[in-house]
Parts: C-alpha cells; structure tokens; sequence
C-alpha cells in the first residue's frame, strides 16, 4: 500500500463513503457564498452548514485523533478521467466511531479549466450526514477562496474538526479532538 501522507498508511474502505463521487465534477464556484447558493449540496446539507459557520470559531484542538485514511471513490485511481471531470483528483476518506457517533471525514483535491482553477475540501459527517464543508482554492483569474476551519460537534464539550491552517499541506489534513475555546 501506498502512504499518502501524515496520517497512517492506505487501508481498504471500511464503509461507503457519503461525498462518493459527485465532488469530481464540481467548478470551484459552487463553494463561493452567492454563486451559486451552495447548489451542490442538498437543502439538508446547506441547513448543516450554515448552523456550522456559526460555531466554528468557538472551538479549539486539542488533541490529534488517530485515523486510517483509505482511498475514496472519487480519486483518480478508482474513477476514470471523463468529461467534465477534474484532474489530477484526489479523494481520501478516513472513519472512526466516538462513542456512539460514527464519524467521516472526506479530503479531496482537483484542478479544473475554463479558465484554470484547484481547491481542496473537506467534508465532516456525524451518523451519515453532512455536518461541515470547508473549501480552499484559487483561479487563474485571481480570485482565491480561502479554507477555514470545519468542524463537527458530537457532544456538549467535545467536537471533531480540522484547524484552520488544514489547507497548508499537500496531503490530507490532522484530524483533531476539539474543547469549546471560552467555556460554551
């Protein structure tokens, strides 16, 4: 097996994975806020993320949980190049359960043209639904979209989340154990 990052070696799927396939043909404007209104996400989805923008920031890491990064369905290996798909894809998923909660978490990375354009994401699930999305990218036009943090709350007091800083490195990010950062 190959190592694809920080994290642990690749390890076969543990379980379908909830991003699947569908980011592969994602234009980097769908993570731009009045673009496109996050159309690439379910009402559901949307609903998640906005409630997440909103408690983001009140978190901070703790302590790095160890997680087993497999190859996703959507990355280049497993899903042939195609119309209208990105390139150069990217798609590592890792599971865990904290108690009761099971836990998911999506890194993805493509570049796309019309005109040129890359980000990188990162989708947290709790119990099978989407509970953050955090973006990070650039076109050749000049824009950039920056990544934040992403973050899922699992109980009072204690949530799983990416930093904010996630974005910096080339493989999938540190996922972290979070406290609420001013006693919430």
């Amino acid at each position: 097996m190959t190592d694809i990052g920080h994290s642990s070696p690749l390890v076969s799927d543990p379980e379908p994975c909830p991003l699947g396939t569908r980011w592969a043909a994602w234009q980097i404007y769908v993570f731009i806020r009045g673009a496109s209104g996050g159309k690439h996400l379910t009402p559901e989805e949307r609903e998640a993320v906005r409630r997440a923008r909103r408690r983001r920031l009140t978190w901070k890491p703790v302590s790095p949980l160890s997680v087993e990064w497999s190859l996703g369905p959507g990355d280049a290996i497993r899903l042939a190049d195609g119309n209208g798909l990105l390139c150069r894809r990217r798609h590592v998923h890792a599971s865990t359960t904290i108690g009761t909660r099971s836990i998911h978490i999506d890194w993805a990375t493509g570049m796309g043209g019309g005109p040129g354009f890359s980000y990188k994401l990162v989708h947290i699930y709790v119990d099978g639904a989407l509970v953050d999305e955090s973006a990070h990218g650039g076109s050749s036009l000049g824009f950039t979209l920056w990544g934040g943090p992403a973050l899922a709350v699992i109980r009072r007091g204690l949530a799983v989340g990416v930093a904010s800083d996630w974005f910096r490195n080339a493989g999938p990010p540190t996922v972290w154990l979070m406290t609420p950062a001013r006693g919430k």
